[in-house]
């Protein structure tokens, strides 16, 4: 699957030209194709715990025990349930990915306006962006970890490097969106665990994806 989402990012499949702009006709296509791969790895995922991983995929479950880690500030004097973590997180990651994509993408490229439909699509294909990234990355190592009993650190860790290591190459990119992604992957990962639910994964990769998208398409235009 992360073989196929990099050589889609590059590669598209078919041609799709209702769009206005080569950039929206682009993500079009690549949304598409990674959408009805995802499903395809959702059942292979399913067929691998006795279907048991789709209870994982739940958006009904916003609550949980946070599990503390004093590395970030979470212990077990002040930790939060998961409901105002997640909110916090979300607030958080979004101001150092805002400040992230200023400096590798705004700073070196022309604004180009943005309408309103223009944007209601990108929010479109941030949904859908999201949903694909958080299956890949964290929903099949998070589904089988759970199925097999094992320690939750093992998904956390491969959610953390292999995230990670893939934004070497996107935007932002580098060194730096190493790290992010990295650790979102990780918080991302340690979020489906502890409320045995997608929803926190889901929302707060959306809305970096809206970030860095709407960022793209008003550069790249």
């Amino acid at each position: 699957m992360i073989a196929s989402i990099l050589y889609l990012m590059k590669n598209s499949l078919f041609t799709f030209t209702l769009f206005s702009t080569n950039y929206l006709n682009k993500t079009m296509v690549y949304q598409t194709t990674t959408l009805v791969l995802s499903l395809v790895i959702i059942f292979i995922t399913a067929l691998q715990t006795e279907f048991q991983s789709l209870r994982l995929l739940s958006i009904k479950r916003l609550d949980g025990e946070v599990v503390p880690e004093p590395w970030i500030g979470i212990t077990k004097k002040n930790k939060d349930s998961w409901k105002k973590l997640g909110l916090n997180f979300t607030i958080i990651i979004s101001v150092v990915t805002a400040v992230a994509i200023y400096f590798q993408v705004y700073r070196q490229g022309v604004i180009h306006a943005l309408s309103l439909g223009n944007f209601l699509l990108i929010v479109l294909f941030a949904l859908n962006n999201s949903f694909v990234e958080e299956v890949t990355f964290r929903h099949t190592f998070a589904s089988i970890v759970e199925y097999h009993k094992l320690n939750p650190n093992i998904s956390k860790a491969l959610s953390m490097v292999i995230f990670g290591g893939v934004h070497y190459f996107g935007t932002p990119g580098k060194i730096p969106c190493v790290i992010l992604a990295g650790f979102l992957g990780w918080f991302l990962s340690k979020s489906i665990h502890e409320t045995q639910g997608f929803f926190w994964a889901w929302l707060i990769h959306f809305v970096q994806d809206v970030i860095i998208m709407t960022a793209l398409f008003l550069t790249l235009n």
